[in-house]
């Protein structure tokens, strides 16, 4: 073997190390920051609750919805922590549902806003098929704690969402920011 072919041969050992460290590097801090845990079994829709504080004054206890044909549950733990429960109705039962839930909860009129900064930048945004509205409720310590109502006329469902993460103390006054907070703190199963 000659002095050139060494030379490559350990260069080439090298740079594969540096990838392979950078690579090893990259995965981790991706694991780490940049992916979230989503938990989705519905029986331990209450555990979740019971994990996010104050989620039980606003998440609904199922037993007290009107009926429905079937629940989705996401309970996300990235930098915060979420829960959106789905809920599907059957097309009969639909509007009265949405209207019976809707008619229920307060909801904010406008952005809540800071000297230079938005706490809640819209109240009312589209997300794939769902209208959502951000609740108004007294016990919500916005943005760092807060709930959201969502209907989609066309997949006959409805959403709740609510929202936990105590060093978040603004969201932005950029237009769409609801829509990629959404996108960044909850899971939602693509249309």
């Amino acid at each position: 073997m000659t002095t050139i072919s060494i030379f490559i041969e350990v260069g080439v050992m090298t740079m594969n190390k540096k990838t392979l460290l950078i690579s090893v590097i990259s995965l981790l801090s991706l694991t780490l920051f940049g992916c979230g845990s989503v938990y989705t079994d519905a029986k331990e829709y209450q555990d979740y609750i019971d994990k996010i504080p104050k989620a039980d004054i606003y998440m609904p206890d199922l037993t007290t919805l009107p009926e429905y044909q079937s629940i989705n549950v996401y309970y996300y733990e990235r930098l915060g922590q979420s829960i959106n429960l789905i809920i599907t109705y059957s097309a009969e039962s639909y509007e009265s549902a949405r209207d019976t839930i809707f008619g229920s909860y307060v909801y904010l009129e406008e952005p809540l806003t800071e000297i230079d900064f938005y706490r809640i930048p819209e109240v009312e945004f589209e997300y794939q098929s769902f209208t959502i509205k951000v609740v108004s409720d007294d016990d919500f310590d916005y943005p760092e704690q807060f709930g959201m109502l969502g209907y989609s006329d066309s997949s006959y469902q409805i959403t709740f969402l609510f929202f936990y993460d105590l060093s978040l103390d603004r969201l932005s006054d950029s237009p769409g920011r609801m829509t990629r907070f959404i996108e960044s703190e909850f899971f939602f199963p693509k249309d």
